[in-house]
């Protein structure tokens, strides 16, 4: 007989060899073995009504009868009468799904949390692409695999689409058997990742290829691969700074293509490799043994942020070094000098003897080396240091007396060559400092003008053509002209450079602004908007700041300044020093400035404070009362001498201006506590802004810091330590909220064993129970003793299986009992669950009991928590536990639903919510069990 008359006849479409479970919307693949032994234990282990004709799948969605044939291949079958336009039926049709929930196992054996997979239809009906989403909230990343068919513009614009912006770790992209696009990533990227199902003992085993150059493709599976920051690394591939490569390749592919896809012509001469594509092995270094300064940005690609930087092994000679340091870690400041910890390695020499030749250095961490510590790197001398000498020449002189010349000068890329050998020449400033120093003395004679300036026009004050600065150079020198002000909270001087003589305060700044806050230790997030906001805020408060007083409000000539409080003496009575303190206001009160008046006055009130108000003498009271008047008549006013007599006076600008500029000083002192980590002094600082936003500040000024205060008012909140609660009283108190919550309804036999739970976790307290709690739990003994004593009187003359919970049945529920007695318990529990979701009601513990005619004896609460978990063992993670249909007497959510659920690794749910999660599960379980 031919295959044919057999039935095996590979074109009988009736076959379908794929289907799901889960209900019609169902992502868990199942594939029917051909032979009918293995369809009939199919079969067995999940039932006959477990088969859908998925909507993943293309199909129908309504259910499938499983077929074992001895005639023919045994196969799934529409119920009559249904109409089903799906397409594909053969074993490859659900592979989508296999490699979706592969890739969902794989991730979570990597440890990743919230793994997310959609099914993403493009063209046909079929879903076309697989979507895993995973990670944190803040830190979410996505593999897209690829499977059906896309011309070459269809996946280029899909590169666009998944492109990461700076910072975020890369999309990972994949493809399936027929998408065709491996090429496509191999000619980008220089290696592809390829997904092929086979037939393997009744199932379809997911195997990953490595498409490598020269058509080779190298296969294995998934728990042979790991995932990186980059992406996915196989054993035929390595992970390097500047993303995953294939082994053994030196160059990447990516200089003659963009990251998108796009196709360019190389270039005949290309940029030197970036670092981790340098030939030649990477040497491993010591952690803290060589320190690096002066970095600045040059390029940033895969999750990875290059630096060019000075670089000094210990007892070694200073070198140029480019330093491939992870893009998430905070950026170096150059005016600190920092040291390599964690996998630092060198992973090249220097290409050539041009003036770009650098060292490649890789480091995964850095640790910053305070100044007093940095002997042993002599030769590194952090940018910045002539700026901080306010531009002067003496200043210049002194930092270039004591910067020692680096054992070999090099030119720097963008100076002449007249420059270039001046600067070899010997130990004087280099022009890169001089013309820093001069870039710094333009930029506060803009400041004390009060207008802004372009960058032509700085360099053209200073001397310089705009031809010999390259926009690195442009961000160095503007990063060392700020960074003292970085260093001392103050706003940056490169704020007045704009893009325009007619700037506005609307306006967008200059493009590399940005990349000089990310330079001065911004962190990698700061967006575009993020830098104007800080553009146009930084201005302001220079011209704030450096903005001279109206005439009427001048300080006269010749008026000496006033002298701050005395210095408090060690053992100085609190008495005493109040005196002192009224003293020196009396002497220079007039004089002292806004800021100055009120530190003195909060010493004083908290000397107050401690003394006590009823045994101050009687004129210090009338002078602290006297100096706190004249505090809240000239809050954040200048000094105006000669108008004490001026009763009534209006606030003027200068008034609004000096208030301004007293908040931003405060703000200052508060980014300085909290940089140092001083939780204490922030929250004085904070607390003595209150009155200033709150009174002095005008409407816009007061608008414009709001963001800010509530800033710092969070970020007090978050170093406050968090009392903790031990978990085991947490679970007392929700026994207890609960038993409140229904104290009405709560049945018998359910506040039995609620307290019996409560007893044994007090037991296990390390701690007393805290009384309120005791209290409670007492009230709740003496509720059940009375429920007993009357139940058992009312119920004398009835039979045993009658009668309500005895304290005979209270002592037998706080019995355990043995796991294999639970485990037929939980089988007939299952059972009459599953009848419950037919009938599409709820059932309480006590109709569980009555509907099993008295096998289900009473159980501990810990034993009737184990039962509800075996029943739910085998349930599918896309459908809601069965034991959710175990409620309350009053219709709510039994005690043990949210341990049930933490047990079988269920996401947790807010207490705010659980209810209404728990409604939401019970209605789904009645649509699923419906039709089953």
């Amino acid at each position: 007989m031919t295959p044919a008359i057999l039935g095996l006849d590979e074109e009988d479409t009736r076959k379908v060899q794929t289907a799901v479970r889960g209900g019609p919307d169902g992502d868990i693949p199942v594939f029917l073995p051909y032979e009918k032994q293995a369809a009939k234990r199919l079969r067995e282990n999940h039932g006959p009504n477990a088969f859908s004709c998925g909507v993943l799948l293309g199909g129908c969605g309504k259910l499938l009868t499983l077929r074992a044939c001895d005639d023919k291949k045994s196969h799934f079958a529409h119920r009559p009468p249904v109409r089903c336009n799906r397409i594909a039926r053969g074993e490859s049709s659900a592979d989508h799904l296999y490699i979706g929930e592969a890739l969902s196992r794989w991730l979570r054996k990597q440890g990743q949390p919230n793994v997310d997979v959609q099914y993403v239809k493009q063209r046909n009906a079929r879903s076309d692409a697989i979507e895993i989403r995973f990670g944190s909230k803040k830190k979410r990343r996505l593999i897209h695999v690829q499977m059906a068919r896309r011309s070459f513009k269809e996946w280029q614009a899909d590169g666009e689409r998944f492109a990461a912006s700076a910072g975020k770790p890369p999309t990972v992209r994949m493809y399936g058997p027929d998408s065709q696009l491996a090429p496509f990533e191999l000619e980008v990227t220089g290696h592809a990742l390829r997904f092929r199902c086979e037939t393997v003992n009744g199932t379809r085993v997911v195997h990953i290829g490595t498409h490598l150059p020269g058509h080779q493709v190298e296969w294995t599976t998934l728990d042979q691969c790991r995932l990186v920051h980059a992406g996915i690394v196989t054993p035929w591939l390595r992970e390097t700074p500047h993303g995953v490569r294939p082994k053994g390749m030196v160059t990447p592919q990516s200089s003659a293509h963009s990251a998108t896809g796009e196709r360019k012509p190389a270039s005949a001469s290309t940029a030197p490799a970036p670092a981790g594509d340098v030939a030649g092995p990477a040497l491993p270094l010591m952690p803290g043994k060589v320190a690096f300064t002066g970095a600045t940005p040059s390029s940033e690609e895969n999750g990875r942020r290059v630096y060019d930087a000075d670089a000094q092994p210990i007892g070694s000679a200073l070198f140029r070094a480019r330093i491939s340091l992870p893009a998430s870690a905070a950026a170096p400041e150059p005016h600190h000098v920092y040291a390599l910890t964690e996998r630092a390695a060198v992973l090249g020499g220097p290409q050539g003897t041009g003036p770009e030749s650098r060292w490649t250095l890789r480091a995964e961490g850095f640790i910053r080396i305070p100044a007093k510590k940095t002997a042993e790197w002599g030769l590194l001398k952090p940018a910045g240091v002539v700026a901080a000498q306010d531009g002067s020449p003496a200043g210049e002189a002194s930092a270039a007396s004591q910067r020692k010349p680096a054992p070999a000068p090099e030119p720097a890329v963008d100076e002449p060559p007249a420059v270039s050998d001046a600067a070899s020449a010997g130990p004087a400033a280099s022009p890169d400092d001089r013309l820093v120093a001069e870039l710094n003395r333009v930029l506060l004679k803009t400041a004390r003008e009060g207008v802004t300036i372009t960058w032509h026009e700085l360099l053209k004050q200073t001397g310089t053509r705009p031809q010999d600065v390259s926009p690195v150079r442009q961000v160095r020198l503007l990063t060392a002209v700020d960074a003292p002000h970085a260093k001392a909270r103050k706003p940056l001087l490169s704020s007045l450079i704009t893009s325009s003589g007619q700037a506005q305060p609307n306006d967008v700044p200059p493009p590399f602004f940005r990349q000089v806050l990310l330079a001065l230790g911004w962190p990698h997030w700061t967006d575009a908007v993020r830098a104007a906001d800080i553009w146009r805020g930084h201005r302001q408060r220079l011209h704030r700041a450096h903005r001279a007083l109206p005439a009427q409000h001048a300080e006269p000539e010749g008026r000496p300044e006033p002298m701050g409080p005395p210095e408090a003496r060690a053992g100085e009575r609190p008495q005493a020093r109040l005196l002192a303190l009224l003293r020196h206001l009396d002497e220079e009160g007039d004089a002292l400035s806004f800021l100055d008046l009120y530190r003195v006055l909060d010493e004083a009130d908290g000397l107050v404070s401690r003394i006590g108000e009823p045994f101050l003498p009687g004129t210090a009271k009338e002078r602290l009362y006297h100096w706190r008047t004249v505090f809240r008549r000239h809050r954040g006013t200048p000094p105006v001498h000669g108008q004490e007599n001026q009763e009534g006076a209006e606030p003027t600008e200068a008034s609004a201006t000096a208030a301004r500029e007293v908040f931003d000083r405060m703000a200052d002192e508060f980014r300085a506590a909290r940089e140092a980590g001083d939780l204490a002094r922030a929250k004085q600082v904070r607390s003595d802004m209150g009155p200033v936003y709150a009174l002095r500040l005008s409407p816009q000024d007061r608008e414009a810091v709001t963001g800010l205060m509530r800033d710092f008012k969070q970020w007090v909140r978050d170093q406050e330590p968090k009392p903790s609660v031990d978990p085991l009283l947490r679970a007392v108190r929700t026994i207890l909220h609960g038993l409140g919550t229904r104290r009405g309804t709560v049945a018998t036999p359910e506040l039995a064993s609620a307290l019996a739970e409560a007893d044994r976790l007090c037991h296990r307290l390390s701690t007393p129970l805290p009384e309120a709690e005791r209290k409670a739990l007492e009230r709740w003994r003496g509720n059940l003793r009375s429920r007993l004593r009357t139940e058992g009187s009312s119920a004398a003359g009835l039979p045993a299986d009658s009668k309500p919970a005895s304290a005979v049945d209270a002592d037998r529920a706080t019995a355990r009992l043995p796991m294999d007695a639970l485990r037929p318990l939980a089988d007939r529990v299952r059972i009459v669950l599953q009848e419950v979701a037919r009938a599409g009601t709820t059932v309480t513990w006590g109709d569980l009991r009555r509907r099993l005619g008295g096998k289900l004896p009473y159980l501990h609460p810990d034993d009737q928590g184990e039962i509800l978990v075996m029943v739910d063992g085998d349930t599918p993670a896309n459908e809601p536990l069965l034991s959710a249909l175990v409620a309350g007497a009053d219709l709510s959510p039994h005690g043990l639903y949210r341990h049930i659920r933490h047990s079988l690794g269920r996401e947790r749910v807010p207490d705010a919510s659980l209810e209404m999660h728990w409604r939401m599960d019970v209605f789904r379980l009645h649509q699923l069990w419906r039709h089953r």
